[in-house]
Parts: structure tokens; C-alpha cells; sequence
């Protein structure tokens, strides 16, 4: 498998007095994560985008805003910049959840959730990379809502998208009520798609399904439902409040899977053929930071959230035909 050689904060030298960012950190040869390779949205193979987060010097730290958790931006000397999400006092953002909904949207052939890995830094040298202005500020939120061990906090980095923006469709925000009553008009099985507008209401029905498969109860909750500059594609961001062990998913999730008859017919297929063994080996860990990336009862609940939505599908074939329902590439 290949490699990349990854700054990691070892216990021993983090917190040493007077050291620097990368005098904190040792270069180590770490796995690439695993996943069969998938087209993606983002321009580049995986292990490509992946191998220079953490690879080099920290060089600049920023708070990311919005929402209660911690969430910062971090630069590297390599130009590669990245989401840090760590290990937190937070129970709504667990670091885990994202590498593990990258590793389903892969082993579903998705291609649309920025790819993540597990990292760690030293607390110093995240805190010595942030602007002087806001420094005491970020020291204060990552020392206190933070969970560090050994002067270090472990987390999940993911790809940075360079650029997004809110996707509308009809000109309406897809995630407000009319933009919702728009694309659900469009998803009704015998219902006539524009051609322009297919290749996003096929990400919509992606992402609802996706949404209950790994139980994401966020994505309508507001700046969840972002997408490239051209309104054209829908990146599946931010997917740490997923994994619970209900076995039908959140009411949330439930209603926008109602509301709609047609999917993609490859997602559908590549779902019918998921199983408990495919699951389990796509979300092995790579390295002991995170530990395991779902608990047993979790890695449960995908399988039975799968088996639900797939009795829907099947219950909406039955009535409208499997060409009208799964009439989506």
C-alpha cells in the first residue's frame, strides 16, 4: 500500500519548552487509508489529495465558525490546507464519523464526501500557528474543549474544498421549503426532469439515501447542503453527527426519504449488495488514534438502515415499476 510521510505529534517531544511547530512533531511513514479507488468530485485520486495533510510544517491555524463544536482550518508549508476535527468535549462532533462517512461514500461508489484521515498535533504548535489577534482566544477553546492526551489532540483532517456555495435549484435554496417542494416534485416517479437539472436531483436522491444509511441527522439543519461554484455539484460535508445505533435513522432523514419514488439505479444496486464483511473491512482503522471508527452496535445500525431503505425502494418498484423508480443514473 502506499505511503506518505505524515507529521505526528509524539509524546515525548510535544510541549518541550521553546520548541517550535515542527520541532514537535516527528515525520513517520503512516498508511495511506484504505478504499478501493472512486471517481470523485474532487479533481484528484484520494491518497493524492490525503498524502500532504499533516506531511509538512504547520504553518497557520484558524477557528473554523459556525456551529458549537471545534473546527479549525490548518495551512501547511506544503500549501495543503485542511479540516482538523479533534477529539472534543463535544458529543455532537466525533472526529471518527467522518473518516467513517468517507469510507461508506467510497465503498458505496459515491465519490461526493472530501476524503479524511485520522492526524494528531501538538497543542503548541496549533496554538503557536494561530493569527497573534485571535490566539488567546483558539489557546482558550483548544485547551478547553479539546480532549488532548500527552500535549497532543488527535482528530480527523479532511480535504479542504477550495470553494463552495449554497445550492439552489429553481432558483430556490435546496435546503428550504421551497427549493424542497421543488425537487421532490421532480422525484415523484412518471414526473418529467428537466435534463439540465438531472444530474442534481440525482445527488439529492444520493445524498437522502446516503443520509440514512451512515444516519446523518445534520445535513438540513442549515450550511449543510453546499456545493461547487456552478451550482452543479453537492459536496456530502460535514457528517460527524452520524452513526447512531437506531436501525431506522432520524425522523429528519425519514421524512425526505418518504417524500420521494425515484434513485439512482447504481446506488440502489451497489446498496442491495452490501454487506456486514464489506462494511467491517472498508472502516478498519489505520492507526490506533481514533481507535475503532464505529462500535458494533453501529456498524448494526448501517446494515439495518440499509435493509430499511431498500424495502422502500422495493415497496416503490412495486407500485410504479422499476423503470420509473430507479429512472436516476
Amino acid at each position: 500500500r502506499p505511503t506518505a510521510t505524515a507529521a505526528t505529534a509524539v509524546a515525548a517531544r510535544v510541549g518541550a519548552p521553546g520548541a517550535a511547530a515542527s520541532e514537535a512533531m516527528l515525520e513517520i511513514d503512516v498508511p495511506l487509508p484504505r478504499g478501493a479507488e472512486v471517481d470523485t468530485v474532487f479533481g484528484a485520486p484520494d491518497a493524492e489529495l490525503l498524502a500532504p495533510l499533516t506531511a509538512t510544517t504547520v504553518t497557520k491555524v484558524k477557528l473554523n465558525r459556525g456551529g458549537t463544536s471545534l473546527s479549525l482550518r490548518v495551512d501547511f508549508a506544503s500549501g495543503a490546507r485542511a479540516a482538523f476535527k479533534p477529539q472534543q468535549i463535544h458529543p455532537q462532533s466525533d472526529p471518527r464519523r467522518e473518516i467513517a462517512a468517507y469510507r461508506i461514500d467510497r465503498l458505496l461508489g459515491l465519490g461526493h464526501v472530501p476524503p479524511a484521515r485520522s492526524a494528531a498535533f501538538a497543542v503548541d504548535a496549533l496554538v503557536a500557528a494561530v493569527d497573534p489577534a485571535g490566539r488567546a482566544h483558539a489557546a482558550q477553546r483548544i485547551t478547553e474543549e479539546g480532549l488532548a492526551r500527552r500535549g497532543a489532540l488527535a482528530g480527523t483532517v479532511s480535504w479542504w474544498i477550495p470553494e463552495i456555495k449554497s445550492l439552489r435549484i429553481g432558483g430556490q435554496l435546496i435546503d428550504e421549503p421551497a427549493g424542497e417542494a421543488t425537487w421532490t416534485a421532480y422525484l415523484q416517479a412518471g414526473a418529467a426532469r428537466p435534463a439540465e437539472l438531472t444530474p442534481l436531483l440525482a445527488q439529492i436522491a444520493a445524498v437522502i439515501v446516503f443520509d440514512i444509511v451512515i444516519d446523518n441527522s445534520d445535513r438540513w439543519s442549515g450550511n449543510n447542503t453546499q456545493g461547487s461554484p456552478d451550482g452543479h455539484t453537492l459536496y456530502f460535508m460535514d457528517n460527524t453527527l452520524s452513526f447512531s445505533q437506531f436501525t431506522l435513522g432520524h425522523a429528519t432523514n425519514l421524512s425526505k426519504l418518504y417524500r420521494i419514488q425515484v434513485f439512482p439505479r447504481g446506488l440502489i444496486t451497489r446498496l442491495r449488495a452490501l454487506t456486514a464483511e464489506a462494511v467491517a473491512e472498508a472502516l478498519a482503522p489505520d492507526d490506533e488514534l481514533l481507535g475503532p471508527l464505529l462500535t458494533p452496535g453501529e456498524l448494526a445500525a448501517v446494515l439495518a438502515r440499509r435493509d430499511h431503505v431498500v424495502a422502500y425502494v422495493d415497496r416503490m418498484i412495486a407500485e410504479h415499476g422499476e423503470a420509473a423508480v430507479l429512472a436516476l443514473p
